[in-house]
């Protein structure tokens, strides 16, 4: 969740075309075959790489059309996983925050343009670049803050006194000028969160349920503070076992920003606030937002591809796509909405699911035809060739991939994290991860030594400079 996750890290693309009204496909939408062919990914995914559980929900227009769980809560004892199991959100649940400010500007009580500080009372961020531009909630909310980055999480069972909103904030200062850099900054988020809490009055999580929540007729009750009836409904954290091996337990732990995406709630839950961001600010009669907050929280801002709460591409047919990943250890989620078809997907897991299911998800509620790609195959690949990749990748906030040698092959970490994924060659530079859509290629700079990694293909792939 520090940043994005690798699978998520690879998921813009741009693309040309017509796009094509939701009527227009109404005919064409096949509900069984939708079913039949996400079921057999999602078992394929199970079955490949170890997953305990993937549970899903699909939106057509302002009506969840499908939801489904696979595999185990609880390998151990195994828990069947149901639509009423709880998972974390993760980042995904960043647009709720977003949405929850948006609120306020349409209610005149907040200026996205006004410096921050002037709603923080006596509390402050601290310029201490003496920028020409302060800091405002447009900023935060679209990652251009240029403010401290990063956030960790921490033990569930951990003995420490937790650190409040006010106390994050005073230790916030300015990195660099705003706007002149996109960074994903969970610590923004957290800023976020209080700024909701000190302009409506309201607690955060009283707020996103009586404001958000409950009039998208969700009844999941604590979703920040899991009440003892939420806990026995929660899936069990894994890292997932690989093509023959059991998901492995991971200890139990929390994001210390929860308006960042500590939030716990079904994938039902979610899906109603998607199809709400999909239909113009409404679902089924309630408006939560107007249509031009929506119109704005999905436009890409400072020339990036990221809105409010939102990453914003353009599919290969032209479609408008709002997408999000999150995640902490054990935990994943992903939600996709294509906003001119008014579709979109929301899954969720205890250990992760590839982005895969969910662009198989939007072209089949769309209509379109779908056949699941063929299985990748990989080749042997010299050595030596291999050694020179080995090495630590700053993919920035903090965060590196690590790629070692285990065995005959090359194995890739997250800095902070002991899961590790094997990387198959594809060709002597460029490899995957099996069960997932994601493509790893070493970069060679002038002199011909190896100066970067490649996470994804095309304009949205992530570039990580090597420093070892």
């Amino acid at each position: 969740m520090v940043r994005r996750s690798l699978v998520s890290a690879a998921l813009v693309a741009i693309g040309l075309g017509q796009t094509i009204s939701l009527s227009a496909q109404a005919a064409r939408f096949d509900l069984e075959k939708t079913r039949a062919v996400l079921t057999g990914m999602i078992e394929k995914e199970i079955r490949d790489r170890g997953i305990p559980s993937i549970s899903i929900a699909l939106v057509r227009g302002d009506s969840i059309v499908w939801k489904a769980a696979f595999g185990y809560a609880n390998v151990r004892t195994r828990t069947p996983a149901t639509p009423e199991t709880i998972y974390s959100t993760g980042s995904t649940f960043k647009a709720a925050t977003a949405t929850g400010l948006l609120q306020l500007v349409e209610r005149k009580k907040l200026d996205l343009d006004v410096p921050v500080n002037e709603y923080l009372d006596d509390l402050r961020i601290q310029d201490r670049l003496q920028a020409e531009k302060p800091v405002t909630t447009r900023h935060l909310l679209t990652h251009w803050s240029g403010l401290t980055a990063g956030a960790v999480t921490k033990p569930l069972w951990g003995r420490e006194l937790p650190k409040s909103l006010p106390a994050m904030v005073a230790t916030l200062y300015s990195v660099r000028a705003p706007e002149a850099k996109w960074e994903y900054n969970n610590f923004a988020y957290g800023l976020a969160g209080l700024l909701l809490e000190k302009i409506s009055g309201v607690e955060y999580e009283r707020y996103v349920v009586d404001s958000i929540l409950a009039p998208l007729g969700i009844t999941t009750p604590h979703p920040v503070y899991p009440s003892p009836e939420m806990v026995e409904l929660m899936a069990l954290p894994y890292e997932a076992g690989g093509a023959a091996g059991k998901p492995q337990p991971v200890a139990q732990v929390h994001f210390d920003v929860y308006p960042a995406g500590d939030i716990y709630l079904t994938a039902e839950d979610m899906a109603r606030f998607l199809a709400m961001h999909l239909n113009g600010g409404t679902f089924r009669g309630r408006r939560i937002l107007s249509e031009a907050s929506v119109r704005l929280a999905h436009e890409p801002a400072f020339g990036g591809n990221y809105g409010f709460g939102w990453g914003v591409r353009k599919d290969s047919t032209g479609r408008t796509v709002i997408s999000h990943s999150g995640g902490i250890p054990g935990q994943s989620s992903y939600m996709m909405g294509d906003v001119d078809a008014k579709v979109g997907v929301y899954y969720m897991s205890n250990s992760g699911a590839p982005s895969s299911i969910g662009e198989a998800a939007l072209k089949l509620l769309r209509g379109e035809d779908y056949t699941p790609p063929a299985e990748r195959k990989s080749m042997a690949v010299d050595p030596k060739i291999l050694d020179r990749y080995v090495g630590t990748y700053a993919i920035g906030a903090g965060t590196s991939l690590i790629v070692t040698r285990e065995g005959s092959g090359l194995v890739v970490r997250q800095s902070g994290s002991t899961a590790a994924m094997a990387l198959l060659a594809e060709s002597p530079t460029t490899f995957f991860v099996k069960g997932q859509d994601l493509t790893v290629t070493f970069v060679a700079d002038p002199s011909g030594k190896i100066g970067s990694l490649r996470v994804g293909t095309g304009p949205g792939a992530l570039e990580a400079r090597r420093t070892n």
